[in-house]
């Protein structure tokens, strides 16, 4: 009976998702995700009013040029949380700070 070889061929996408864990550049292009499509995550008014969008780990930083949207989202913070983890497809987001 002869010996089957191993292959050692690997699809490209695991492939690419390897080295995005190993050079730890996941975390950038999720970054870079929720970005560029936040007016969908969050919706169109309050895109408006975001300054500018950050994932710290686990963290989601929002900066909003709004006090009375800062206000208003601090009670919506864990439905943001769902909309943006939804979005990426895992639940990656544990806190959503409002600056």
């Amino acid at each position: 009976m002869a010996k089957q070889r191993k292959s050692n061929q690997e699809t490209l996408g695991g492939v690419i998702d390897r080295m995005l864990d190993i050079y730890k550049l996941r975390s950038g292009l999720t970054e870079l995700s929720i970005q560029s499509d936040w007016a969908k995550i969050a919706g169109p008014v309050i895109a408006e009013r975001t300054d500018e969008v950050l994932l710290k780990g686990s963290k989601l930083i929002i900066r909003l040029n709004s006090a009375a949207l800062r206000q208003e989202l601090h009670y919506q913070r864990e439905q943001l949380m769902r909309n943006v983890n939804e979005h990426i497809g895992q639940d990656l987001v544990k806190e959503v700070h409002l600056r």
